[in-house]
């Protein structure tokens, strides 16, 4: 578990943390309203520095997600909300972190702010 924090205020408090390749393959797919509402953080090898190795599907997600793209230095690099059963969504750039969650969860983080993320 994790805790996103923007500002000085935690925004998810019980952030799912996800770091193998099956956990993050999986990501939030059939998860129920409340397991997304909790949030998941997908932490991507450092190895991976292009934005194609972030690409994220909505296949088998029944919600709407607000999704950040966060780089290796807890900056955000893009920001979306993606429908269920959307294919496939590459970030505008690279990123090392992906943080999913119900929309408006997010509503006060812009692009380019800083986010942590800390782990309980």
């Amino acid at each position: 578990m994790a805790q996103l924090i923007h500002k000085d205020k935690i925004i998810l408090n019980e952030l799912k943390y996800a770091k193998s390749i099956i956990e993050i393959g999986k990501g939030l797919m059939f998860a129920t309203k409340n397991e997304v509402k909790r949030g998941m953080c997908l932490v991507f090898p450092s190895k991976n520095n292009k934005k194609y190795s972030c690409a994220i599907t909505m296949l088998f997600c029944f919600f709407k997600y607000e999704i950040l793209f966060i780089n290796k230095d807890f900056n955000v690099v893009d920001k979306v909300v993606l429908p269920p059963f959307k294919l496939t969504y590459i970030p505008k750039k690279s990123c090392k972190y992906v943080i999913e969650s119900l929309p408006n969860t997010f509503k006060n983080v812009k692009i380019g702010d800083k986010v942590e993320i800390k782990l309980q």
